[in-house]
């Protein structure tokens, strides 16, 4: 039975926690999850603790019966959130266990994906559940040390899975070719590359309308808490869009001790800028379109954005602000609050399709 309220098709929700940890001489750290201030909403909304005590949470996906599962990459585990009294709390159950950095999730052809550091893998699920043990689908890479070591999986609109696999270093030139890409999986669990130059694009999915391609990317850290900012991308097949020799929208990424010697593999002319520049360091996290139908007309089909902030900033930014210098369209907040000086924000509406004006809400 499907939860009320729940839709199978997509899933937004802005995770925002921080843990304190204190040691003195002979104790255990102790740690105390951080208590968010008050989060403003439009007008006509409200926000509501679905799960809690879930620290790691990373991205989720709704079964084919409607439950919310979310990976939790520190645990290396997947956690089920039905609500079976209708209270509207979720009763959090392990489904599954000992999955490296386990961090996103998908549903497709009977199979639960789970993208972890080391493969895809996948578990038939049957009766609402896992059945079985995980296998492995596609392996990826898992070289060390890696400083994006989440890979994040989607099924698109015509029926494939892809990967995203973010940089091994903070600017380099990569030694595998998968790195710094998203990839198509085969039937086969082979892969092909899809698009290019992204350092590390955490959230994607595609416009139900136009079925374009969207996809977050996060900027190189160490140019300052300015510099460079990180994108929205409009993504297309056998593209390049610029890392690591070109950023901010394809700058020359110069002064770069790793690059000195690296004969790029594009050009400033023919790798794609993005569509929208974000704050520097905000690091997009989950990127979604609202396929549902509970929230007013103006926001069906909108693209929602969640952020995970920088943990590097000297000057912590909070939500991404209106800048016509900087954004293609106006942009407005949707959700924000403040945990332990860290910023959480979400939810923009969609960004500019190329040859439609439209507005853009954080």
């Amino acid at each position: 039975m499907k939860k009320r309220g729940m839709n199978t098709h997509a899933v937004f929700a802005t995770l925002c926690s921080a843990v304190i940890a204190t040691t003195g001489h002979g104790q255990a750290p102790a740690q105390a999850v951080a208590q968010p201030a008050e989060l403003a909403v439009p007008s006509g909304f409200k926000v509501s603790v679905f799960a809690s005590e879930l620290n790691g949470a990373r991205l989720m996906t709704v079964s084919p019966e409607g439950v919310l599962l979310v990976a939790r990459r520190p645990r290396n585990e997947v956690v089920a959130l039905p609500d079976k009294n209708n209270d509207g709390k979720a009763e959090p159950e392990v489904i599954l266990s000992n999955l490296p950095n386990a961090h996103s999730l998908a549903f497709k052809d009977g199979y639960l994906y789970i993208a972890t550091t080391p493969a895809v893998m996948r578990v038939k699920w049957a009766n609402g559940k896992p059945a079985g043990e995980p296998e492995k689908f596609a392996d990826l890479p898992s070289s060390t040390p890696s400083v994006h070591v989440s890979r994040t999986i989607n099924v698109g609109p015509d029926g494939r899975l892809y990967v995203a696999i973010g940089s091994s270093c903070n600017v380099c030139v990569e030694s595998d070719p998968r790195r710094t890409t998203i990839q198509v999986i085969n039937a086969d669990g082979s892969m092909q590359p899809y698009a290019r130059g992204l350092h590390n694009a955490i959230g994607f999915d595609w416009d139900p309308q136009t079925r374009r391609m969207w996809a977050d990317d996060t900027g190189q850290d160490n140019l300052g808490d300015d510099y460079p900012p990180d994108e929205i991308n409009q993504l297309e097949a056998g593209k390049h869009y610029g890392f690591p020799f070109f950023v901010a929208g394809n700058q020359p990424n110069v002064s770069q001790p790793e690059l000195k010697d690296a004969k790029p593999d594009t050009t400033a002319h023919a790798a794609v800028p993005p569509v929208l520049e974000l704050p520097p360091h905000s690091t997009g996290m989950d990127l979604r379109f609202y396929r549902g139908t509970q929230f007013p007309a103006a926001y069906r089909n909108a693209l929602f954005l969640a952020f995970h902030g920088s943990a590097r900033k000297k000057r912590l930014q909070g939500r991404a602000r209106d800048d016509e210098r900087r954004t293609p369209d106006r942009a407005r907040g949707f959700r924000h609050g403040v945990s332990e000086g860290r910023r959480c924000a979400g939810a923009p509406r969609r960004p500019r399709d190329r040859g439609r004006r439209s507005a853009l809400h954080f």
